[in-house]
């Protein structure tokens, strides 16, 4: 790299000092008379393009020193040089040309590229992001709906279990309204029995009815008194044909 360098440096310096030369020469030229003879035409030409360039060459070549900092050293490198007077042709600048624009051509392509690239990751995100978004959208409408669902049923249960104890109160009620009403006319039957037993005499004596929780025992003792009780029931059970001491409710016995 450092040769490079020097090089650059060298054909910088080379053209500078040409270009001097040649504004010196060409000022100096125009400051002089102009010849009367076609003679010193080709000696003027000589000095120009031959004496100059050679000139230049000697000068680079034994006296030009150039700085530390642009130099390689002596002893561990050697440096070789090429001096060209000729400026450059049309070739090589139309060919420096073209690779500027080669160059420019691929650093646009790859800044199109990493654009694209850039624009690609952006909607990908975008894209990511919309994703996400909706399905966090139905995963909460799930959510809601089997929450509102959950609810529901839990109503339905709930009027459903109030139903079923409403109807079973409504029916224990029935059922013991039932009861009590054929409790009091059960009762309102033995009265009424009772009392047509108690009013309607019999050829042979009177009739009573067994009214619930009573046996033919008591009936004895209530009509005839304790003491005549056991032959009362005999006598009971010859007048009404029974052959054991078992009575049922509602049963009219005839007291003889």
């Amino acid at each position: 790299m450092g040769n490079d360098n020097y090089h650059e440096s060298m054909e910088k310096n080379r053209q500078e000092l040409s270009q001097e030369r040649m504004a010196e020469l060409t000022r100096r030229a125009r400051q002089m008379p102009k010849p009367k003879s076609r003679g010193l035409l080709l000696p003027s030409l000589f000095f120009i393009f031959i004496l100059i360039p050679v000139t230049l060459l000697i000068y680079v070549a034994f006296y030009y020193e150039p700085d530390d900092t642009l130099t390689a050293k002596t002893n561990e490198n050697e440096v070789s040089f090429e001096l060209n007077s000729q400026p450059p042709s049309d070739s090589t600048v139309l060919a420096a040309a073209d690779d500027q624009q080669e160059d420019e051509k691929e650093e646009e392509k790859k800044s199109a590229k990493a654009k694209e690239a850039e624009e690609q990751k952006e909607l990908k995100e975008k894209a990511r992001e919309r994703e996400e978004k909706a399905a966090a959208k139905e995963k909460e409408k799930e959510q809601a709906a089997a929450e509102q669902q959950a609810e529901k049923k839990a109503q339905e249960t709930a009027l459903a279990e109030q139903k079923a104890r409403e109807e079973a109160e409504a029916k224990a009620k029935a059922e013991a309204e039932a009861e009590q009403r054929a409790k009091a006319e059960e009762k309102e039957k033995e009265k009424e029995q009772q009392e047509e037993q108690e009013e309607t005499p019999t050829a042979g004596g009177k009739t009573v009815t067994v009214q619930s929780s009573e046996t033919l025992y008591r009936i004895a003792v209530n009509n005839y008194g304790a003491s005549g009780a056991a032959a009362a029931v005999e006598k009971i059970k010859q007048a009404n044909g029974l052959a054991s001491n078992d009575i049922s409710p509602g049963q009219t016995l005839i007291l003889p």
